[in-house]
């Protein structure tokens, strides 16, 4: 089942693939037997709830984690009837981590959104997509009448287009999205059944070619402002992304989480890394070890936090608002956070302890053109 034309057109236009009159929470989409399930939807959200109890920030970020709980159970309803599915989606471990990763940066972008009074809709960029779990969950919980896509961007998706009859062993499955729904009339897609629709989008973005496409076809072309969410970006892909930030005066609210350090190779080159008008030598941030099948080949990790902290620092720098009005960074009195702003717009980096057990990887750094979100900066500017 391909999904709709075209790697950036079909982000622009309505699925032209197995159209459906489907509206998912309505009343139209296929009554199923619950197949498989056990439990009843109610005792489902409460044994749910019962394991998320105790994750970080569960109390920091509670409406993020409730509403997001609330939207896990819309997919299982979205997916009754197609239990080899459900399981393919629904893997407890990988969506709670997901859910924990995601939680600030949902609490930010539903606070982005809320406040916005742009007469077109929002945009979602929500890049290194994996199968789109954060998107998922915001589709769920954002208004729908304040945005108008999310655009899945990984290079693991196939390209979406009406040529692509059947996906490849390399590809991402995207039956979660393009899907035939079960036993619906005239193969009904899950694609309708998303309050904000989601479209997937093929894209390496360490080749350049590729971000000049994005630009032309996606950022130049929105009508409303965008949203660039990069979670969990491994390596180099963190520079790509506030790139693409500060080359894009549409991107209202950027969200990073980095990840992994760049290859040792780019130190061994002796690289400097540019982004906007800073740079920084590649051996300060550089390192050996990667994963391999969820397993770490590498030195301690541990060993690796003073160095993520230099190149988590220097991303930070790299986001252009313009000049500083204060010319200095402002630290907060709590949990660590540095806010630089201008006349522009303002940045955040903030440590939100979301690893435990050895985990270091704690860094969120936001960036928001102006008009500022009340909510966001009003407390700690």
């Amino acid at each position: 089942m391909a999904g709709p034309a075209g790697a950036f057109t079909d982000t622009l236009a309505v699925a032209s693939v197995r159209k459906t009159s489907a509206t998912f929470l309505g009343a139209s989409i296929p009554s199923l037997p619950d197949i498989n399930y056990g439990l009843t939807d109610d005792e489902f959200h409460a044994w749910l709830c019962e394991e998320v109890s105790e994750c970080p920030g569960r109390k920091t970020y509670s409406r993020a984690y409730e509403d997001s709980v609330d939207a896990i159970v819309q997919w299982r309803k979205r997916y009754r009837g197609n239990p080899q599915l459900w399981k393919r989606v629904f893997k407890k471990e990988r969506v709670i981590k997901e859910l924990v990763e995601s939680a600030p940066i949902i609490e930010s972008v539903r606070k982005v959104v809320e406040s916005s009074s742009e007469p077109e809709k929002i945009t979602v960029v929500d890049l290194c997509s994996g199968k789109g779990y954060l998107s998922m969950f915001l589709s769920q919980i954002l208004p729908k009448e304040k945005v108008e896509r999310f655009v899945l961007v990984d290079n693991a998706w196939a390209i979406a287009s009406k040529e692509t009859k059947e996906l490849g062993s390399h590809h991402m499955n995207w039956d979660h999205i393009y899907g035939t729904i079960p036993e619906s009339e005239a193969d009904e897609s899950y694609f309708t059944t998303w309050p904000i629709p989601l479209y997937t989008s093929k894209q390496d973005l360490k080749q350049s070619c590729n971000q000049r496409q994005m630009k032309k076809h996606l950022f130049d072309r929105a009508k409303g402002p965008i949203i660039v969410l990069a979670v969990h970006l491994c390596g180099t892909l963190s520079l790509k992304a506030v790139e693409m930030f500060n080359s894009n005066d549409n991107v209202k609210l950027f969200a990073l989480k980095p990840c992994c350090l760049p290859l040792m190779v780019h130190a061994k080159r002796g690289d400097v890394f540019r982004i906007g008008g800073h740079e920084f030598d590649a051996q300060d941030v550089c390192s050996n070890g990667s994963f391999s099948r969820k397993q770490w080949n590498g030195p301690p990790r541990w060993h690796l936090q003073p160095k993520f902290d230099v190149w988590a620092e220097n991303l930070f720098k790299g986001i252009d608002i313009g000049h500083s009005d204060s010319g200095s960074e402002t630290p907060s009195t709590e949990g660590g956070r540095v806010i630089t702003s201008s006349a522009s717009g303002s940045k955040s980096k903030d440590e939100i302890t979301i690893q435990v057990d050895g985990g270091f990887q704690n860094t969120y750094i936001f960036a928001e053109r102006q008009p500022l979100t009340p909510g966001i900066w009003d407390n700690q500017c």
